[in-house]
């Protein structure tokens, strides 16, 4: 319990410090990170230097991982069916639902909307743990267009969630949606 309130505090702290400290649109690229523009110009992200890029789901996805540890980040562009409400609010209580069904001790340290990103959005971070037994923590994003929605998810252990939590925030308050409908009316 302590070491949740220790984490939940510490990453309070360091959002607090990010969205007084990070610039917002039109900021360059800190040394040390590389920034990522999606091939259909729907969001740009930035990333650590050190992370390589995969992109096996051409204009749908793209994973960004480091080669040596736990550390990655997954981004999707989906569809939205149409039945649904074009809400953050749905998708990340859908999440969170599915979440608990599916893995042990589920925490939901922190929920808010990400500053200066307009919109219809939402992100969490939640651990759990995993399939295989350890102990994960993830951050979860939700920006919602009005036929598609994009879900960013940044995950490592917990431990080292801990040690990266600076960068997390620069990676998460990074995210730039380039085209509010996120594709809508673009040729696949």
């Amino acid at each position: 319990m302590l070491q949740r309130i220790i984490l939940t505090a510490f990453l309070l702290i360091v959002s607090v410090v990010a969205s007084l400290v990070l610039p917002g649109d039109g900021w360059s690229v800190e040394p040390g990170f590389k920034q990522y523009t999606d091939s259909s110009r729907r969001f740009i992200l930035d990333y650590p230097a050190t992370m390589t890029v995969s992109e096996p789901e051409a204009g749908r996805g793209v994973t960004i991982y480091h080669p040596k540890v736990s550390f990655s980040i997954r981004i999707l562009v989906e569809e939205r069916p149409r039945k649904t409400v074009a809400d953050a609010k749905v998708l990340l209580h859908a999440f969170k639902t599915k979440l608990k069904e599916e893995t042990k001790d589920v925490e939901i340290l922190e929920e808010g909307k990400l500053a200066g990103l307009p919109g219809s959005q939402g992100y969490l971070i939640c651990s759990f743990e995993n399939r295989k037994g350890i102990r994960v923590v993830q951050l979860v994003q939700y920006y919602v267009a009005k036929d598609r929605f994009l879900l960013l998810i940044i995950s490592d252990r917990l431990e080292g969630f801990k040690n990266l939590a600076e960068v997390i925030r620069k990676i998460h308050g990074s995210l730039r949606i380039i085209d509010p409908e996120l594709g809508e009316g673009l040729q696949r």
